[in-house]
């Protein structure tokens, strides 16, 4: 990550997100940033930081610097690909930074591209692909040669085994198993606590032991 500068940039606002950057940006270079918050809406900005306040910054959208790291001020897939088509007009996918916590393990042939979150002890094993905008929370273990699409979430306590494909858009709740093998469509949510053990279709909500879709996913579609 670009680090020369003393500011990293946040493109749209969320007042928990914006805790969670902040925490890990001092626990990686042992310092405090200055913040620039960029919305893509009018909304209230106000940081849910009732325990250690946090100093930010609102800047407007055509502001934004891409010699500075930027990042997503967000989670959730449909409000990552709305920032990102909102921001298309003054910066590209090279511009963006990922963020990855010091206690991670991220094997040599993993391939990452940019935007991507990844908090603290996540495992990527040999040979997966990460794409654009990926956020990996707390405890994720992720498989070899898996490929995890752009935008995409993985909740804390997921674990992948091998050869796991997840599409893009998708997020994988809370605590799932992927077995081997298995491929989950396009914009899809797997529910907190899943097995999966056969492929889920694009486009749907799915959930349970063994995971069946539940229903279609009508709330996005990236």
């Amino acid at each position: 990550m670009k680090t020369k500068n003393e500011i990293f940039q946040l493109l749209g606002f969320e007042p928990n997100w914006i805790c969670v950057i902040d925490d890990m940006l001092t626990y990686n270079f042992g310092k405090p940033f200055k913040i620039e918050v960029f919305p893509n809406m009018d909304m209230e900005i106000n940081a849910n930081d009732s325990l250690k306040p946090i100093a930010f910054e609102i800047k407007e959208m055509q502001d934004i610097k891409a010699a500075c790291p930027i990042l997503f001020g967000v989670c959730g897939a449909r409000n990552k690909f709305n920032i990102h088509k909102d921001f298309l007009p003054y910066i590209k996918n090279d511009d963006y930074s990922s963020l990855i916590a010091k206690s991670s393990i991220i094997s040599r042939s993993t391939r990452l591209k940019n935007a991507v979150f990844m908090d603290h002890q996540c495992l990527i094993s040999a040979q997966t692909s990460i794409g654009f905008g990926v956020c990996i929370k707390f405890g994720a273990k992720i498989g070899h040669h898996n490929v995890i699409g752009d935008f995409t979430d993985i909740n804390p306590g997921v674990v992948t085994a091998g050869n796991v494909n997840i599409g893009r858009g998708c997020e994988i709740g809370l605590g799932a198993v992927l077995s081997n093998n298995v491929t989950i469509g396009d914009n899809t949510f797997i529910g907190m606590g899943s097995v999966v053990t056969k492929d889920i279709p694009a486009n749907s909500i799915a959930y349970g032991n063994p995971c069946k879709v539940v229903r279609p996913n009508n709330l996005w579609t990236i």
